[in-house]
């Protein structure tokens, strides 16, 4: 009895550090679209957030109900065991998810590079965010080690993942934010930052791979076998 309350606890107190975690994340998007912009009348920009709050708050339940130790993962930072070239590959990542967002802002209300993207484009662009959303939550039902940080995660018996979208891509959440963060800045409707985005999540996500990869490789067994097993990194017959 006293086990299945403890169970209980765990699982509320993990729903209220994800809550905390999610309403944090929208305030970051929040201010990312609404500062550059000047104004929060970019009915774009709240129709996004809503969508995005619904999503996440629907999808962490349902992963702390079904796969808790994948949500545990993303608390586990593990800095002391991060190798220091992660750090910069990190910067880079979370540039890459930041500065499309406040380059779409000031592009729709000031510079204006391209035309803004007509509604059939802006809508692909949604849907391309869903995908992205959808594929990183694929990739957490699949891998309950996916850490913010690379490191090996001795302390929750790290192994390796390979069922699910591993069995077909070695890095899905890579590939998870490419679409999701150039969906988003084309629903935003801003061309411009829609290039931005591929190059720069998919520059750090090819840099930071690297890095990841070799200490998989000389730590993880059988991650020697999973590459020779599953060719494409994160992007189908490109990369």
């Amino acid at each position: 009895m006293s086990g299945s309350k403890n169970m209980k606890r765990g699982m509320i107190a993990l729903f209220f550090r994800s809550l905390l975690g999610i309403a944090f994340q929208i305030g970051f998007f929040a201010a990312l679209m609404f500062l550059p912009f000047g104004s929060v009348d970019w009915p774009a920009a709240i129709i996004w957030l809503e969508i995005y709050a619904v999503i996440t708050l629907s999808a962490g339940t349902f992963l702390i109900i079904a796969r808790p130790k994948a949500v545990e993962a993303r608390f586990r930072a593990g800095r002391d065991a991060q190798p220091a070239a992660d750090r910069m590959a990190l910067i880079f990542m979370c540039a890459g998810l930041s500065v499309p967002i406040i380059v779409a802002a000031l592009d729709i209300s000031n510079w204006q590079f391209f035309a803004q993207a007509n509604m059939f484009f802006r809508s692909a662009g949604l849907v391309v965010f869903l995908l992205g959303l959808s594929v990183i939550v694929l990739s957490m039902l699949s891998n309950e080690f996916a850490a913010p940080t690379v490191h090996i995660q001795e302390d929750a018996e790290h192994s390796l993942a390979d069922t699910g979208v591993y069995a077909y891509l070695r890095h899905p959440m890579y590939s998870g934010f490419l679409l999701f963060m150039m969906g988003t800045t084309l629903w935003l409707g801003s061309i411009a930052a829609t290039g931005l985005a591929g190059v720069m999540v998919a520059s750090a996500a090819i840099y930071r791979i690297g890095i990841e990869e070799a200490m998989l490789e000389a730590e993880l067994p059988g991650y020697k076998d999973y590459k020779n097993r599953v060719k494409t990194r994160f992007i189908p017959f490109v990369y």
